[in-house]
């Protein structure tokens, strides 16, 4: 198959042929088989697109980031979610931060600000809890120390490092399964 030579291009037959004029002495050509449907236009960009192409800076680690204009509101407010979602009271919260002491919350929550190392556990106990809550899952209430997964308790799973969410999520579907099983429904009957 031949397709440029000065301006004609011979194809075979049952194929369409397209050559298409660019600035200078550009061509693009182009054979499809021809399907009676729309003819669609395809280019080269002869750049090679290099001056598209640009190195974005590497983004900061997602459990280090904090607003720096509020820092201390920042661990309150995600030290209180944790504690509204699960249930929690100040010396479960100081536990399940890597063992720290409930003066150290406390001062956390006046705004003072957790070492990266803290500050990186918090943020992923913050995001554990928005997924609970976002499941749907209740507080768990006396059910935050049942054994749930391999004699472990969801406290037990807050608890690890490093904090496993998938875990944390199957415990909590684990959780609600057993409160749907063990709540008394009534079925209405249909038929009368």
């Amino acid at each position: 198959m031949e397709l440029m030579r000065s301006g004609v291009a011979v194809v075979p037959q049952g194929f369409l042929a397209f050559v298409v004029g660019g600035p200078g002495d550009e061509r693009a050509s182009i054979v499809t088989k021809a399907s009676g449907g729309i003819v669609m236009r395809f280019f080269s960009d002869t750049s090679g697109g290099t001056d598209r192409l640009r190195v974005l800076p590497s983004l900061p680690e997602p459990g280090l980031v904090y607003d720096p204009d509020r820092p201390g509101k920042g661990v309150a407010a995600d030290l209180d979610l944790i504690a509204r979602v699960f249930g929690l009271n100040t010396a479960q919260i100081a536990e399940i931060c890597g063992g720290v002491t409930r003066p150290t919350v406390y001062a956390w929550r006046n705004g003072a600000v957790p070492r990266p190392a803290k500050l990186a556990r918090i943020h992923k106990l913050r995001r554990a809890a928005l997924d609970w809550e976002r499941s749907g899952f209740g507080v768990p209430g006396s059910a935050m120390t049942a054994p749930v997964i391999y004699e472990r308790s969801l406290f037990d799973l807050l608890c690890a490092d490093p904090l496993d969410l998938a875990a944390i999520q199957f415990a909590g579907g684990r959780l609600a399964m057993e409160h749907e099983m063990t709540s008394k429904r009534t079925f209405v009957d249909p038929f009368r």
